[in-house]
């Protein structure tokens, strides 16, 4: 895994032990999205249930309502800083941190805030104001709550993490999410990531992915947690690819 990580900028799928926290954690996904789901038998399992596909397209107030609860929960912290998760961490870091930053992702329909073009995780607080976030450089896992398929999942470039930090564009609801440069990008190295519940990704802060475009009205609801760990001994070398002022 260290090696893909340090050579590639992305580790391949892993399975991720954290079996009791990850159940918790989809109950409680379903337990608040349960009504806006067609109708189905009660006795489905979670990983069932937590695919099925909307009534209707859910409205930004449920999206911004499902993010809240989740986002905030109990359930959550739980995951995130379960022994499986620290455990998948070992393997890319001698002494792994949580990070600050960990967020619940829900990918429904119709919500454009979810789509994230290209951009490298590091760029989106680089220059931050906020001291607990510079010079950490995280590693993220992307961690599938209800699997991910090819067209409603991330894609990564491969070796592009051993260049440069990009200019970043600011995205409005979104963040500093989006590089200037769009023919950087070597199509030879895009990487379609697809998982099971429970397996996800660890990438590099300087790589390059984003979200697929998919059909706006593609009707199954894709759960995941970008979830940060660094290590205070990790310090990548790279150049900056704008004027820091």
């Amino acid at each position: 895994m260290n090696e893909n990580f340090i050579t590639k900028g992305f580790t391949d799928i892993i399975y991720i032990s954290a079996e009791q926290e990850l159940t918790k954690f989809q109950n409680l996904i379903y337990l608040n999205t349960k009504d806006l789901l067609i109708d189905h038998e009660k006795n489905i399992s979670i990983n069932q249930k937590l695919n099925l596909k909307f009534k209707k397209i859910p409205s930004p107030k449920n999206w911004s309502n499902l993010m809240n609860v989740i986002n905030e929960s109990h359930e959550l912290k739980s995951l995130i800083n379960s022994e499986g998760i620290k455990q998948a961490f070992k393997k890319i870091f001698v002494n792994p941190e949580p990070f600050e930053i960990s967020t619940f992702r829900a990918r429904i329909p119709n919500q454009k805030r979810v789509i994230y073009n290209w951009h490298q995780d590091e760029g989106t607080w680089y220059l931050s104001k906020n001291k607990n976030h510079l010079n950490k450089y995280p590693a993220t896992l992307w961690f599938s709550i209800n699997g991910a398929e090819k067209n409603d999942s991330i894609q990564l470039v491969e070796h592009s993490h051993q260049k440069k930090l990009y200019n970043h564009k600011f995205v409005s609801g979104q963040g500093f999410f989006n590089i200037d440069k769009k023919n950087i990008i070597n199509e030879k190295n895009i990487y379609t990531v697809v998982t099971q519940p429970s397996e996800g990704i660890i990438f590099h802060p300087l790589t390059l992915h984003r979200s697929v475009p998919n059909d706006p009205m593609h009707l199954r609801p894709r759960y995941t947690i970008d979830i940060r760990y660094f290590d205070k001994n990790y310090k990548p070398k790279f150049e900056v690819d704008f004027k820091v002022r």
